[in-house]
C-alpha cells in the first residue's frame, strides 16, 4: 500500500474510531516501533518484524496504531497531517508568478536518497558554494566529501536536509526546479546573501591606538617642539576610530581635519589665542582663532598659495605657518607675502604682478594653455614649476618665442601629435618621389 493509502486509510479508520470513542493509550516506544515498522516496510499496520499488527496484540485500537505511525512518517518523510507544505501552503496552491506549493517537510532527504552516492556527492558539493546557506563551519567542504567517498559511504547530515528544504522553498517560489535554483543561487552569491542572510560582515579594521598616538606626537614635535597630552591623543583616536568603524568609514580630508583640530587646541594653549584672531586677508576669512575650522581653513589658503605661485614646499612648512599665522593678522599677512617674494625670485619677470595680488597660475594661464594645445597634455596636469623659465628672465619670454620652444621640447616630440606630423612628413616626401603610390 502506497504512503497516499496510508494517508486516505488511516484518515477513514480515525474518524471512525472518534465516532466509536475507541482511544486507548500505548507506551510510546510501541508506537516507535509500528511506525518504524511502516516506514521501513512501506505498508500500512506492519510491525518491525514484518507481521500485521493487530489490535488485540497490542491493546489499542487500529485507528491509534495507524495516528502513531502517521505521527512518525510526517517527520521521517514529509508526510504532513495538515497537507501543508515548506512555506507553509496547502499542497497544490498556486503560487503567482511563481510555481505550485507541493514542496512538504522531509524534502530534503527525500530529494538526496533518490541519487546515486556520486551524485549526492555532487550536490553536497554544489551546496557548499552558496553563501549564506549553511551556518559557519557547517558547509561541505571538498575534504569532508573526499572522506566520506573513501569511508564507502556518502552520508547526508541534518544540516544538508535543512539547506535543501531552503532551496526548495526558493525553486517553489521561483516556479523552477531544485536543480536549477541550486546553479542559480551558486552563480548569484549576492542574490543567495539576500535569501539566506547569514552572511556575517567582518568589522571594520581600525588604526591602533599606539600608531595613532606616534602620528599625532610627530606633527606636535614638529610644531610644537613637545609631545601630545595622553587625554589629547585619547579623543584624537577615539574619534578617528570612530570614523573608521563607520560606515561610510573616513576621508583623507576628515583625518586632515581632525588633526588640525587638536593642533589647533595646542596652540590656542601656548600662545594664548582669544576669540579675535586674524583678520580678513588674501583667501583667510577672518574666523576667530578659537573656531574649531579656523585652523582648517588657514592650512589649505596657504597650502593653495603656495602651489598657485609654484613654490616647492612640505607638510610641515605649511602647518608651521598655519599655526603662526592663528596668532594675527599681521601673522598670516606676513606668511602670504613671503610665499608672493620667493615666485618673485623664482619669476622675476612677473615681480609687478605679484606685487599686485596676482599669482603665478594666473599670470601663467595663456602660456599653460598654448602648451597644452601643441601638446595634448591636459593643462591641469601643467604644472607652474613646468612654467618658470617663461618669467626666469628681466622680462617675460613672448608667446612667439614659448611656441618655438614648445616644439623644441621633449614633451612635444613624445606626443602624438608630434608623431602624426612625422607620418605626414614621411608620407608628403613618398608622394613627390612617386614612391609607394599610384
Amino acid at each position: 500500500m502506497s504512503m497516499l493509502a496510508v494517508r486516505t486509510v488511516g484518515s477513514k479508520i480515525l474518524s471512525k474510531g472518534a465516532k466509536e470513542g475507541a482511544k486507548k493509550k500505548m507506551s510510546k516506544t510501541k508506537k516507535a516501533a509500528i511506525a518504524g515498522g511502516v516506514i521501513l516496510g512501506g505498508k500500512a499496520l506492519i510491525g518491525s518484524d514484518g507481521k500485521p499488527v493487530e489490535s488485540d496484540a497490542t491493546g489499542i485500537s487500529t485507528s491509534d496504531a495507524v495516528s502513531g505511525a502517521l505521527a512518525q512518517a510526517s517527520g521521517m518523510v514529509g508526510m504532513s497531517g495538515s497537507n501543508a507544505t515548506l512555506s507553509g501552503l496547502k499542497k497544490g496552491a498556486v503560487i503567482a508568478g511563481g510555481g505550485t506549493a507541493f514542496f512538504e517537510k522531509g524534502t530534503g532527504a527525500n530529494y538526496l536518497a533518490n541519487l546515486q552516492p556520486n551524485e549526492r556527492a555532487q550536490v553536497l558539493l554544489r551546496l557548499g558554494q552558496i553563501p549564506g546557506l549553511y551556518a559557519k563551519g557547517q558547509a561541505p567542504t571538498p575534504e569532508f566529501i573526499q572522506k566520506m567517498i573513501s569511508g564507502g559511504n556518502i552520508v547526508p547530515r541534518a544540516a544538508d536536509f535543512a539547506a535543501l528544504e531552503q532551496i526548495a522553498a526558493v525553486a517553489e517560489w521561483s516556479g523552477t526546479t531544485i536543480d536549477n535554483s541550486i546553479v542559480k543561487l551558486i552563480s548569484q552569491p549576492g542574490l543567495a546573501k539576500q535569501f539566506f542572510g547569514k552572511v556575517t560582515t567582518t568589522p571594520k579594521a581600525v588604526t591602533d591606538f599606539k600608531q595613532l598616538e606616534a602620528q599625532l606626537n610627530d606633527k606636535f614635535l614638529d610644531l610644537f617642539e613637545t609631545k601630545a597630552d595622553i587625554n589629547l591623543v585619547k579623543a584624537y583616536a577615539k574619534e578617528i576610530n570612530s570614523l573608521e568603524s563607520s560606515k561610510s568609514g573616513i576621508s583623507t580630508q576628515q583625518k586632515e581635519d581632525i588633526l588640525l583640530k587638536y593642533i589647533q587646541k595646542k596652540a590656542k594653549q601656548l600662545y594664548s589665542l582669544g576669540e579675535s584672531g586674524a583678520g580678513s586677508t588674501g583667501g583667510y576669512t577672518g574666523i576667530p582663532a578659537s573656531d574649531k575650522g579656523a585652523l582648517g581653513r588657514v592650512v589649505r589658503s596657504l597650502r593653495s598659495a603656495y602651489n598657485d605661485n609654484g613654490i616647492p614646499v612640505n607638510e610641515k612648512r605649511i602647518y608651521n605657518d598655519a599655526v603662526l599665522s592663528l596668532r594675527s593678522q599681521d601673522a598670516y599677512k606676513n606668511v602670504l607675502d613671503g610665499i608672493t617674494m620667493q615666485a618673485s625670485v623664482i619669476m622675476p619677470a612677473f615681480k609687478d604682478f605679484f606685487a599686485q595680488g596676482k599669482t603665478a597660475t594666473e599670470i601663467l594661464a595663456p602660456y599653460r594653455a598654448l602648451k597644452s594645445k601643441i601638446t595634448g597634455i591636459p593643462e591641469e596636469q601643467i604644472k607652474v614649476s613646468d612654467l618658470y623659465e617663461i618669467g626666469a628672465g628681466t622680462t617675460a619670454m613672448s608667446m612667439t618665442d614659448w611656441k618655438k620652444a614648445i616644439y623644441k621640447s621633449k614633451e612635444y616630440r613624445e606626443s602624438d601629435a608630434f608623431k602624426q606630423r612625422s607620418l605626414d612628413d614621411i608620407q608628403t616626401m613618398l608622394r613627390a618621389f612617386n614612391i609607394g603610390y599610384r
